[in-house]
């Protein structure tokens, strides 16, 4: 009896591992931005090697089996070409992916984009419900969301990330100096870390909260009736390791962390 349950249970396992997730595959030509929009499932991305994008879906049913030969129709107009949900476009050079199933709203998405394709991400939807996360990504980042968190891990940037109500949490493995960083929350609190070597000029903003680090920062100066000061409120300009490309950091009423590694 036991046995039968042990094989019931790998099977059952088995179905999970083999069914849980579909693929879909699109060559990107010689596109070198993906534009994310009008999607309210979870997003994940990271970077990989090739010319495909490949995006995996989880949590998506397959149609039923009465829609056979029919297209499912969205309320933004898109149609699902994909058979995960997803619109996905090349428009103008541009590779454009939106929901265009209602079930993409609860379904949970891999991004893996090819090495040097820069990434849009536009997740203000109100209903949009999960925590972005993007993993070992060297290309331009941009994201926007109105009430969710941003998790990166081991990215170059450069990175342009606002959200009105969430926490920003991102763990550089260097800092790209051919192009600004610009990271902002008004709700919640920025988290970041460097590597220790890395050269930047810095720019830290917060209303409400505190700023804390363990970088040595050479901080900028200024002159009033001939004395030196560095400035009131909690606004800190200056440089580390010698300055380099332009790296700001802002949110309004929660704390700001700038963390060396």
């Amino acid at each position: 009896m036991k046995t039968i349950r042990s094989i019931i249970t790998v099977v059952f396992v088995l179905t999970l591992s083999t069914g849980f997730a579909q693929s879909f595959k699109y060559n990107i030509g010689q596109s070198k931005q993906i534009e994310i929009k009008n999607l309210v499932g979870e997003i994940n991305i990271e970077e990989i090697s090739g010319s495909q994008l490949i995006i995996e879906g989880a949590n998506f049913p397959k149609k039923p089996a009465r829609a056979e030969g029919l297209k499912s129709l969205y309320g933004n107009g898109a149609e699902d070409n994909t058979e995960i949900g997803l619109q996905v476009l090349n428009q103008g050079g541009i590779i454009e992916i939106q929901g265009a199933s209602k079930k993409a709203e609860d379904a949970k998405y891999i991004f893996k984009v090819p090495k040097g394709v820069n990434v849009k991400i536009d997740y203000r939807s109100p209903f949009a419900k999960e925590t972005i996360r993007v993993v070992n990504f060297s290309n331009e980042l941009e994201i926007s969301t109105l009430n969710r968190n941003l998790d990166l891990k081991n990215v170059t940037g450069p990175v342009v990330l606002n959200t009105t109500n969430g926490d920003i949490n991102i763990a550089f493995s260097s800092i790209n100096q051919e192009a600004p960083t610009s990271i902002s929350s008004i709700n919640g609190v920025v988290d970041i870390t460097l590597p220790h070597s890395t050269p930047a000029k810095i720019s830290l903003s917060t209303i409400n909260g505190e700023i804390f680090t363990n970088f040595d920062i050479n901080f900028e100066k200024k002159t009033k009736n001939g004395l030196s000061y560095i400035g009131g409120g909690q606004k800190i300009n200056g440089t580390i390791n010698g300055g380099g490309v332009d790296i700001k950091l802002s949110t309004i009423n929660d704390n700001i962390y700038l963390r060396k590694k």
